[in-house]
């Protein structure tokens, strides 16, 4: 992986990655959180308390997510928090997030 700014990583190969971040809905307090991506840009995950939170991009800026396998996809639109952190409506995550 490529440090290229703080808080951003990128892969040196198109290949999985999983690294441990913070992740928190809406104003909740921060909690630890495994993002995982394969491939990193297009698909990832967010683990953390008892929900796994995936996410798909299709390379148009057109994002969907959907809490656990059984709920229904919903169009979300990534932002950056005042503290840094990149949110997805109202789940945000932090730390060293491989995006690219």
């Amino acid at each position: 992986m490529l440090l290229i700014a703080p808080g951003i990583v990128r892969p040196a190969l198109a290949e999985p990655v999983a690294v441990d971040v913070e992740c928190r809905w809406s104003h909740e307090a921060w909690e630890p959180c495994r993002f995982e991506a394969d491939p990193v840009g297009s698909r990832w995950n967010l683990a953390f308390n008892d929900h796994r939170i995936q996410f798909e991009h299709d390379g148009t800026g057109l994002m969907r997510m959907r809490i656990n396998e059984r709920s229904s996809w919903n169009s979300v639109q990534a932002s950056w928090s005042e503290e840094g952190a990149l949110c997805w409506g109202q789940v945000c995550a932090r730390g060293d997030l491989p995006m690219d």
